[in-house]
């Protein structure tokens, strides 16, 4: 398996400090960006993950940190195969809410704190979404993208599950090994970037640019994000980005959109 990746971590324009993390296969990523190209053989694990902290500026940091270094070390310990992949996933992230839950208490902390968490895994020959809140995986394939991720809010966007906050938590995991193929897109974000952008602004950044995850980050700076901003944007298989090739009419248009 190969994988073109550009991610992105940033405070944004408003907030004082980033509670947001990625996780690139076990790498963390806070306030930063990269590009890289990984391979990985169908028995390797391998991971795409965004958490989103809740619980005031040292709460959630702490809670997204915690729950990728727990789901590495999860996976660290033995091989996991793809009949046990569901179990292990479950019942790992629910040590780790309630490892959260525990601090909270035990620090009296005024807000528990809490965290999303969402993204592709790779294992044991097959493929996993996972998904826990409101940070989004979409898929593209053919310049169409489509949202794979559940939202787990209410009618009133109030949040209904996450890993910690005081709550029970649920992990939604979906098989996804004969649903992403050669030349698809995964796009895994919090909501500093979902909640300004539409599907369409989605597209046309992962198609036309070289970066499309800094490129995402800055377009939703523009459009008055009010959060952090996590992105992972990444093609499956040989191709690179841009997905298409930029003549003189496309480079005018991406300015006028960017």
């Amino acid at each position: 398996m190969r994988l073109c990746i550009n991610a992105v971590s940033e405070c944004g324009p408003i907030r004082e400090k980033n509670e947001d993390m990625i996780s690139l296969g076990g790498e963390l990523l806070r306030d930063g960006r990269i590009s890289t190209t990984v391979e990985f053989s169908p028995k390797e694990n391998y991971y795409l993950l965004v958490a989103d902290g809740m619980g005031g500026h040292e709460g959630g940091a702490r809670a997204s940190r915690m729950a990728l270094e727990g789901w590495k070390q999860s996976f660290e310990l033995e091989e996991i195969s793809a009949s046990d992949f569901l179990q292990t996933a479950t019942s790992s992230i629910r040590r780790i809410s309630q490892k959260m839950n525990i601090l909270s208490w035990e620090e009296q902390q005024v807000r528990y704190m809490g965290t999303t968490l969402t993204g592709i895994v790779w294992m044991a020959d097959s493929v996993w979404l996972i998904n826990s809140g409101d940070s989004r995986t979409y898929l593209m394939r053919d310049g169409c993208i489509q949202q794979i991720s559940y939202d787990d809010e209410d009618s009133r966007g109030f949040l209904t599950n996450c890993i910690g906050a005081g709550v029970d938590t649920m992990l939604s995991v979906v098989d996804m090994t004969e649903r992403i193929k050669e030349d698809d897109v995964i796009l895994v974000c919090s909501d500093g970037l979902s909640d300004v952008s539409s599907d369409d602004y989605l597209e046309y950044f992962l198609l036309n640019s070289e970066h499309p995850a800094e490129d995402l980050m800055e377009w939703a700076i523009k459009q008055g994000s009010r959060d952090n901003i996590s992105i992972i944007a990444a093609r499956v298989g040989e191709g690179n980005f841009p997905m298409v090739d930029l003549d003189e009419d496309d480079n005018g248009r991406y300015d006028a959109w960017a």
